[in-house]
């Protein structure tokens, strides 16, 4: 899949729907943005060839000039390669995602079956600020560390519009699963980060344009806390891991199978009973 959507904002920003396809069927969406000559994100590997026709045209023209990429995960990574060989475009991304992007993802074999797997490439370290530039103007978009769904991950935050470009720090504001590696603990302290600048409007890699962002960022936050709470209560009454799971986000599904339990809510409720060391 492979879809072009132009959002109403203050200035242009293009989102670039992308899946894998199975017998017609996404497996799983992710999203990249132009925002003017920014590229952020790059998709899943599958998508690499029609992201490089789409982009072509406006780096011919001098309109796209650079990608940033939020984070090393397969489904934001898998086109960079294919950008800066056939295109000239020069790839940045987070200082701790260098080296990994550089030596090549290794990745279970469930997730190289949903996304494929990214070819190795060259990027450069980002600093503490990005600049788009958009009909003229200067969008400049500091470089939030926001660790948690992965050590390595930013935003991007433009104070003057109060825009979040979020990666998959947001995703939906009730996710059940979380990845063995993931600390949900760290992922709520880079919420609370991000709350804290009062952001306006959340451009997110999943759920697309999320207006009144701090209070989607809270209404997330506030899941969590919620299961947290609950989740503490059963284990006090003794209950073990997996039935608390079944009692507050019901049975396992398909993922947990097909990862080994890689991809769990069991992972989600454990990670939720560790204390939070932010408090």
């Amino acid at each position: 899949m492979f879809r072009i959507e132009s959002l109403r904002t203050t200035v242009p920003v293009t989102r670039i729907r992308m899946a894998k396809t199975v017998l017609g069927r996404s497996l799983h969406e992710v999203s990249a943005y132009r925002i003017g000559d920014l590229l952020v994100d790059s998709g899943p590997p599958p998508s690499a060839a029609r992201l490089v026709e789409w982009c072509r045209d406006a780096v011919e023209l001098g309109d796209l000039s650079r990608v940033v990429l939020t984070h090393h995960h397969e489904d934001h990574v898998g086109g960079a390669a294919a950008l800066q060989e056939e295109l000239g475009l020069p790839v940045m991304a987070p200082a701790s995602a260098v080296p990994i992007l550089a030596e090549g993802l290794r990745m279970p074999l469930y997730r190289r079956a949903v996304w494929s797997t990214p070819r190795r490439f060259r990027a450069e370290p980002l600093g503490e600020e990005v600049v788009a530039r958009v009909e003229g103007e200067e969008l400049r978009f500091r470089v939030i560390s926001t660790p948690g769904h992965a050590f390595t991950h930013v935003c991007l935050w433009e104070p003057e519009r109060r825009w979040l470009v979020s990666g998959d720090l947001y995703v939906h504001p009730r996710v059940k699963y979380l990845r063995r590696i993931e600390d949900v603990w760290e992922h709520v302290r880079s919420l609370r980060r991000v709350r804290s600048l009062d952001p306006e409007l959340m451009i997110c890699s999943h759920a697309g344009l999320v207006e009144d962002a701090r209070g989607a960022i809270e209404r997330k936050i506030a899941w969590w806390d919620g299961l947290a709470e609950e989740a503490r209560a059963l284990r006090e009454r003794g209950w073990p891991v997996r039935r608390i799971t079944r009692k507050l986000l019901g049975w396992e599904g398909f993922f947990f199978y097909v990862s080994l339990g890689d991809f769990a809510k069991q992972n989600l409720i454990r990670s939720l009973l560790e204390p939070d060391e932010g408090c």
